[in-house]
């Protein structure tokens, strides 16, 4: 999906803010790392491959036969409305990836693919438009085959699949890589199903030569199972990111339904991060900044399985986030608050701040507003795994007085969304409050961003 976002190019509120790392692709690059699970679908050169000149597979019945690992298939969006079919053979309970490497740099005038999958009576499986997390508009699936035969790839471009204009040209050129995935691979984790406490924890192993980067894939045996991982935090790699690949047709393929997510302590007493998986509403992941130590994640399945029930879980270890306030104790008082750290970004003014708030803390951040400017803030916390309830954010004066129409509360669903305030120019103050904390959950973290940004057009 092209999207030209003017205020926040970093993770959607509970994520990273927009620094110098660029956060681990892993796979969701589209190919070429064998170490997160891909085999032989290295994408080469694509400067020097030579997509088809003509264009004869556009229907299963003229798709094109690829053999699983081989050398990247090269394709073409190269008239409007051109979607490309490509066939192979795969068997029961097979983990597969498929992924398009044709935009690694987002830029708006590629191709922007969309691949979907289809069993052998032509029935779509599973379908992806943007890698998850996006990262740009080449596409992955990470999915487990129903059963034996011949299944169906379609690679079409966005706009044509989205039912708007089609779009195709000559350098609208992708290539398809389709491959078992490689769960032997030290990144990926295929559940032992070991059981499902912290005693029979299976350790999560991530890709630490290019990337802190790990997949875990299984199923559930029953309608009851959790599956537990185990995992370390070190060398300053302290923000933690799991994040549940979507289901059904329309995703990745799974007819299970995830309940929670969370993750505990090294011994189990402590819960410091908690989700309830709610696709419809995008709450698919937890992010909390953890200090160092021994840990675990839990996936806990929700009713029965279905026919293919299965997850796809991506795990990342950050070495960056967000500033981290500097006094918990002074920014209680609006007069002595927490300067933000401002840089500017292609004429937007970002800062962004992870802030704790424990029981009965208020917390304030200043920033200057330019002539010409306008407020914009983001925060997020409970949607995030937190254990913060009523996370609210209101922007004031320097004197405490709150600005007009400035003031938002995180909800079950959604963060806080403060956007396109006009103020005059001077210094304002963010102030983060709470109502409480989830009795269970110890985790208090609040992730914001401050965007100062002229009007949209």
């Amino acid at each position: 999906m092209r999207r030209f976002v003017i205020l926040m190019t970093c993770l959607a509120l509970g994520g990273v803010g927009c620094d110098n790392e660029d956060p681990p692709m892993g796979t969701d690059a589209g190919g070429g790392d064998t170490d997160a699970g891909m085999t032989g679908t290295d994408a080469g050169d694509r400067d020097s491959a030579v997509p088809p000149m003509g264009d004869g597979n556009d229907s299963f019945a003229d798709a094109d036969p690829i053999e699983l690992g081989a050398d990247p298939t090269m394709g073409r969006i190269g008239t409007p409305g051109d979607g490309d079919y490509y066939s192979f053979e795969g068997t029961a309970g097979q983990w597969m990836i498929l992924s398009t490497e044709a935009n690694p740099d987002d830029d708006p005038e590629m191709v922007d693919t969309v691949i979907t999958l289809y069993d052998s009576s032509m029935t779509q499986i599973a379908e992806n438009d943007d890698s998850v997390p996006r990262f740009n508009t080449d596409s992955e699936l990470i999915t487990r085959l129903p059963s034996d035969g011949t299944y169906y790839v379609l690679v079409r471009e966005f706009s044509d699949w989205a039912g708007e204009t089609p779009e195709g040209q000559a350098d609208f050129n992708y290539s398809l890589s389709v491959a078992s995935l490689n769960t032997g691979a030290t990144a990926v984790n295929l559940d032992a199903e070991g059981g499902n406490d912290v005693a029979s924890a299976q350790a999560l192993g991530y890709n630490v030569d290019t990337s802190d980067f790990g997949i875990v894939v299984g199923d559930f045996a029953d309608g009851s199972d959790v599956d537990v991982f185990s995992f370390s935090v070190a060398g300053g790699k302290n923000n933690i990111q799991f994040e549940m690949m979507p289901s059904t047709a329309d995703g990745y393929g799974s007819t299970s339904s995830i309940g929670r997510l969370w993750i505990t302590n090294g011994d189990g007493s402590e819960i410091i991060a908690r989700i309830a998986i709610d696709e419809t509403n995008g709450l698919t992941e937890i992010q909390p900044n953890l200090p160092d130590g021994d840990y675990n994640v839990f996936v806990e399945n929700d009713g029965a399985p279905g026919a293919n029930g299965f997850y796809v879980l991506k795990a990342y270890r950050f070495g960056t986030d967000n500033d981290p306030e500097t006094d918990d104790t002074a920014n209680d008082d609006v007069s002595t608050p927490d300067a933000l750290t401002v840089m500017d970004d292609e004429g937007v003014r970002r800062g962004f701040i992870l802030a704790t708030l424990g029981d009965g803390d208020t917390d304030h951040f200043s920033f200057e507003l330019m002539d010409g400017e306008q407020i914009n803030v983001f925060c997020g916390s409970a949607t995030a795994g937190s254990g913060v309830q009523g996370l609210s954010a209101t922007v004031l004066m320097a004197d405490g007085t709150e600005v007009s129409g400035a003031s938002g509360t995180e909800t079950a669903t959604d963060g806080i969304a403060i956007e396109e305030v006009t103020a005059a120019a001077g210094t304002y103050v963010l102030r983060l409050t709470k109502t409480g904390q989830d009795a269970e959950v110890t985790g208090n973290w609040v992730r914001c961003g401050v965007a100062m940004a002229p009007p949209a057009p």
